[in-house]
């Protein structure tokens, strides 16, 4: 209705003041185009914030709350990055504190990098980085590389979290430098042993991780969604 109401206007204006009506008409255009970049943009925005996705969970041990994992996925023009952040306080014969971060990236569904982190009680237990060259994964501990081929890999621990292995028999252990055999206990139940003897159980509820158990030799741990 505003919009029919100011064209019959400006039609009318013309008539007497073409020069001052071309102008106006300029500026309408102009103010149009701004508004309609401001709103593409705006509809930019809300579809990136629309692709990260977060995950909280509760740690707990012997039904005691000892901590917290972040999960948190990012995604934009094909690339995919996961990020995990923990920190768990116990004492297992002695009390320790345990702060992690572990991060993948994958572009078009293949891993192009990874990164783990752990330190306890202070001091740096784990530093490991992962990257893609070319057709081989150079791991980085310290100043020490060695490369790998285990190319590609589309599916690592960090992807539990998001991602139900329903398609997938393995998964890479960055921490490990291999894949390991993801075998199914039951429906959206899931086990991963490791070479250390110790293991760990997925639970699923649509397709995303709700709870995980981790049998260690020394303690168990559940980490339930909140």
């Amino acid at each position: 209705m505003i919009p029919t109401i100011i064209y019959l206007v400006l039609r009318r204006f013309r008539r007497s003041n073409p020069e001052k009506a071309a102008r106006i008409i300029r500026l309408i255009r102009k103010a149009g185009f701004i508004i309609f970049l401001c709103l593409v943009l705006l509809g930019i925005s809300i579809a990136a914030r629309s692709q990260q996705s977060r995950l909280d969970y509760l740690v707990t041990r012997k039904g005691r709350e000892i901590g917290s994992l972040i999960f948190t996925q990012e995604q934009t023009a094909g690339k995919t990055r996961l990020k995990i952040e923990s920190t768990i306080k116990a004492q297992v014969v002695f009390m320790f504190t345990i702060k992690a971060m572990e991060e993948a990236t994958y572009e078009n569904g293949i891993m192009t990098s990874s990164f783990l982190y752990r330190k306890m009680n202070g001091t740096e237990k784990l530093n490991k980085k992962t990257r893609l060259a070319g057709r081989n994964y150079v791991i980085t501990k310290g100043n020490r590389s060695e490369t790998f081929d285990n190319y590609p890999i589309r599916y690592n621990m960090s992807c539990l979290f998001m991602q139900e292995p329903v398609n997938f028999t393995k998964v890479y252990s960055d921490n490990f430098q291999r894949f390991l055999n993801i075998q199914q206990l039951g429906t959206h139940h899931y086990r991963i042993d490791f070479p250390d003897g110790n293991h760990n159980e997925y639970h699923y509820v649509n397709g995303v991780c709700a709870r995980m158990e981790v049998k260690h030799g020394l303690y168990n741990l559940t980490m339930l969604l909140r």
